[in-house]
């Protein structure tokens, strides 16, 4: 159903994907960093005021037109990037069209964003993990080849995959098309195809990967994952300690009114809800801690996982309604914890054995 609606996944989608998710976030952060340190100025005069908005949707056009107009990976990363920052520029806007006076600073106009943020990383890991694929997407995936051939962008190790692929695939395929697989696994073996061949990149030969584990070895990136974990647990016992003790009508009551021109969210129940995920994330990370302390390693870095999640979607909404865009360096923070934890598992994935602190 899908190939006859949609057509065959693209190769690399994921990659082009998470390009447009980084200029998203960038666009939105740099506008808006940009905006306070000018002391939002207005483009225009007269009554006339040209928004980013508008800035946006011409990028949005042009990255539309991009891949309609032009084909190469050179393309379709420039179409991202342009998607990307396009839509980063429109949406930051977004409060403008949510309310009756076009209020760019109405507060929930920030967890829209960070939603709308989250759904793209969503969409990202949905595509990331969507492994095989169908006869047909092989076959496409043979044609992006030969087309990354004809530019002198086509790696030995690509090609191999893209055979290999191809050939696993040609038993689901109808003759006429199984004629055609056939075909194009004897023009990616041909000579011609293998005198353009080019070297593959640093990163894909694995020099980031190696650069990493000697920055940063598999005992350190573990104690720094503890860390983090430990961090979260002593900001939960406050945050218990302070909801049990504290009046919290009294304590939003020496909160300043605003901050900027955007309005602090001043009704408990808000505040409230916060404190409550930050709870439920601090006895999560307190579980991945004792488990990652008692040498349950893969345990440890699974419930860690699930902590920091629930710490990015739950607490993050909450946190970029109630304090604005001042959440974005603890969502910083809680991301890089996140990919530590990722690839520590991903390290115990590839050698299952004990690292250099034991395993009790």
């Amino acid at each position: 159903m899908r190939d006859r609606l949609l057509g065959a996944k693209r190769v690399r989608a994921e990659d082009y994907l998470l390009l447009s998710v980084v200029a998203f976030a960038l666009a939105v952060v740099a506008t808006r960093w940009y905006l306070e340190f000018a002391g939002y100025p207005k483009v225009g005069g007269g009554g006339l005021h040209v928004a980013h908005m508008l800035w946006g949707g011409l990028l949005l056009v042009v990255g539309a037109l991009l891949p309609l107009l032009f084909v190469g990976r050179r393309v379709m990363q420039l179409s991202a990037v342009a998607t990307g920052v396009g839509v980063g520029l429109f949406i930051d806007e977004v409060g403008k069209f949510i309310t009756e006076s076009n209020d760019y600073f109405f507060a929930p106009a920030a967890p829209l964003i960070y939603g709308g943020l989250l759904l793209l990383l969503l969409l990202w890991v949905m595509v990331r993990r969507r492994v095989g694929g169908t006869p047909h997407d092989a076959v496409q995936a043979a044609i992006e080849a030969l087309r990354d051939s004809a530019d002198g962008r086509l790696t030995a190790d690509d090609r191999d995959a893209a055979v290999e692929r191809l050939r696993a695939s040609r038993a689901g395929l109808p003759p006429a098309e199984e004629a055609l697989a056939g075909r194009l696994v004897d023009d990616l073996e041909s000579a011609e195809v293998t005198a353009t061949l080019t070297s593959a990149g640093w990163v894909a030969r694995g020099g980031a990967r190696k650069l990493l584990d000697r920055i940063l070895p598999t005992w350190l990136e573990r104690i720094l994952i503890m860390i983090g974990l430990a961090w979260a647990v002593f900001f939960a016992a406050l945050t218990f300690v302070f909801m049990l003790t504290v009046d919290v009508d009294e304590a939003l009551a020496v909160l300043p009114d605003a901050t900027g021109p955007v309005q602090i969210p001043t009704e408990p129940i808000w505040w409230i809800l916060l404190g409550g995920t930050s709870v439920l994330v601090g006895v999560a990370a307190a579980v991945g801690l004792v488990s990652l302390l008692r040498g349950d390693r893969r345990r440890g870095a699974t419930v860690a996982i699930a902590a920091v999640l629930i710490n990015l979607v739950a607490t993050g909404l909450l946190t970029f309604y109630v304090a604005q865009f001042e959440a974005i360096t603890s969502t910083i923070v809680r991301v890089v914890v996140l990919a530590l934890i990722l690839d520590y598992r991903g390290r115990l994935e590839r050698d299952p054995g004990p690292d250099h602190l034991g395993a009790g």
